[in-house]
């Protein structure tokens, strides 16, 4: 197997060495980012396995790799056949192009040849002693983008299809059948196999289905058939060998691994590839550019993903990558335009609500340097606390299309309940109470919030101001309603009435009361306490929103 590889230079590949596992290997990244070409040099850095082998128990199973499969042990001579003009992969660059290190530790580096042929290159090992040292023998199959034409292209050219003279056995196509009815549900009798001139080998075939064949599925369901059939082919090469002393008995290739494939499809063949790569020691590459697949794998914390970035004259490999990295990376957007719509919606009861929120979130972002609110959205709506208490409670809109962060006046803290996205401002009363009542008790205990804030004295908001205007309003409001008690008339909701009414009047002045609470040591306790229950509500509804748990940083904050 190849373990590592290490690039002098190959066309943009400078500089750079890659890890791999003995499972599958996925490399994804933009288009020129040579994804193709770590595909040809794994290809190019091993030699077929002959007729001759005495490993083997019989020749069959060789026999099916070689005759379903188009392309084995392909060389980069082979592979850049296509090139109208020579095109030198690695200029002014004498000696080793690149180094292999396989299983074994064995170390070989490789080098250009001039071909023969007009316009060709080659690339062969630099052996240092010749008479020990050449290339393992692996079966290697590779499937390249010619995999993916369709056999009506061809159909009006008899020419180009000719049928292979060799029979693949029962149990190939048991297998195969099984394999292919599982994904799409078609019951196959097979045919012969058929050779589409240089472009690839097909399996004709019949289905159950009324107009469905080998000739008239769809482009999707042609590739799926090449790849299982390859699968299994290396499959019964590693079960008619007599022994295995290899942690990996033969490689496959693939290029543009979900094209044409349907998501589902994509993810049933990946964890396919996964089983028969651990039970037939096959190791996988294929390149992708799907993102469902990436995160699907991602989620199963595959050990083995590439991700290349094209910085124009080279690659390089991104270290540390998430889906949201690589979402990023792939539609080649910035982080800001990749998160401009994804936010977690905050419900809240009103307007004061909301300042108190905002001034926390301020606050949080000066002390610890992460700014909640690029990951929050707070709802501009007023909801009872009835209302609010309902929204949580329905499972399905907390399951489905409501993924929201519930938040009730201070008043309410009783009612937290982090299992339905429902927690409380700090401070334990509405927040016109808690500003009013603090107030007051500033004016007694920290005079100097007055005195010596210049900021707030530039607003006119002095402690002379304070006490002949606002306190007098507040001393108001509380002799209002106790003379409504003294009368016995109603006073439901005319307090919290009368107080927002001054609360807004003097907003300016409030949020310097809010900020000033909540920096005050009294009350950490209660403020970590609110960031504490934030982030786990963060953590339950991120996912859904696409945002990455990491873009909430709580570095010198105890969560």
């Amino acid at each position: 197997m190849i373990k590592s590889i290490k690039f002098i230079q190959y066309r943009k590949l400078k500089n750079i060495s890659f890890q791999f596992s003995k499972g599958v290997n996925i490399i994804s990244g933009s288009n020129g980012t040579c994804k193709s070409s770590i595909l040809y040099i794994v290809s190019n850095s091993f030699k077929k396995v002959t007729k001759n082998n005495n490993r083997l128990s019989n020749n069959d199973s060789l026999n099916t790799v070689n005759q379903i499969n188009k392309l084995i042990n392909p060389k980069i001579e082979t592979l850049t056949k296509g090139d109208k003009v020579y095109n030198d992969p690695a200029p002014e660059v004498k000696g080793t192009l690149y180094e292999c290190t396989y299983l074994d530790n064995l170390i070989i580096n490789f080098r250009k040849h001039n071909s023969n042929h007009i316009n060709r290159y080659s690339i062969k090992p630099k052996y240092i002693n010749k008479a020990k040292e050449s290339l393992p023998a692996l079966p290697i199959i590779y499937l390249g983008l010619f995999r993916l034409f369709p056999f009506g292209e061809y159909s009006d050219n008899e020419t180009l299809v000719s049928s292979l003279s060799k029979k693949i056995s029962n149990d190939f196509k048991n297998d195969l059948a099984s394999l292919y009815s599982d994904f799409t549900g078609y019951e196959l009798s097979f045919e012969n196999i058929n050779s589409m001139g240089n472009i690839k080998n097909r399996i004709g075939f019949k289905t159950n289905k009324q107009g469905i064949d080998s000739n008239t599925i769809s482009a999707g369901e042609d590739n799926l058939l090449i790849i299982l059939a390859s699968l299994l082919s290396l499959k019964y090469y590693y079960l008619n060998l007599t022994t295995s002393d290899l942690d990996v008995e033969s490689i496959l290739l693939i290029d543009e691994f979900d094209a044409s494939l349907h998501p589902e499809f994509q993810i049933k063949l990946y964890k396919l590839c996964k089983e028969f790569s651990e039970k037939y020691k096959i190791q996988i590459f294929f390149t992708t550019h799907s993102i469902s697949l990436i995160e699907h794998a991602l989620d199963e914390n595959h050990e083995s993903i590439l991700y290349l970035r094209d910085d124009i004259d080279s690659v390089s490999n991104v270290d540390d990558i998430d889906i949201y990295k690589i979402k990023m990376l792939l539609n080649n957007k910035t982080k800001k335009e990749v998160y401009l719509s994804n936010k977690i919606p905050i419900i809240t009861e009103d307007l004061e609500a909301r300042t108190i929120l905002n001034l926390l979130l301020e606050f949080y972002y000066e002390k610890f340097n992460t700014d909640l609110k690029s990951i929050f959205h707070i709802v501009d709506a007023n909801l009872s606390s009835e209302s609010i208490k309902a929204l949580s409670q329905d499972d399905y809109l907390l399951r489905s299309t409501l993924r929201t962060i519930n938040i009730l006046d201070g008043d309410k803290h009783n009612e937290t309940n982090l299992n339905k996205h429902l927690i409380t401002l700090p401070g334990k009363k509405n927040p016109e109470e808690l500003v009013f009542e603090y107030s007051q008790y500033l004016v007694k205990n920290k005079p100097s919030f007055f005195t010596e804030n210049k900021v707030l004295e530039n607003e006119g908001y002095t402690l002379k101001y304070y006490t002949t205007n606002i306190l007098k309003e507040i001393n108001s409001i509380n002799s209002e309603i106790q003379e409504l008690e003294k009368q016995n008339k109603s006073k439901k909701g005319k307090k919290r009435e009368l107080n927002k009414k001054l609360f807004n009047n003097y907003l300016t002045f409030w949020k310097f009361v809010i900020k000033e609470w909540i920096n005050d040591e009294d009350n950490k306790n209660e403020v970590d306490n609110f960031f504490k229950n934030l982030h786990s509500l963060f953590c339950k509804t991120s996912d859904f929103h696409g945002i990455k748990r990491s873009d909430w940083k709580i570095t010198g904050q105890k969560q």
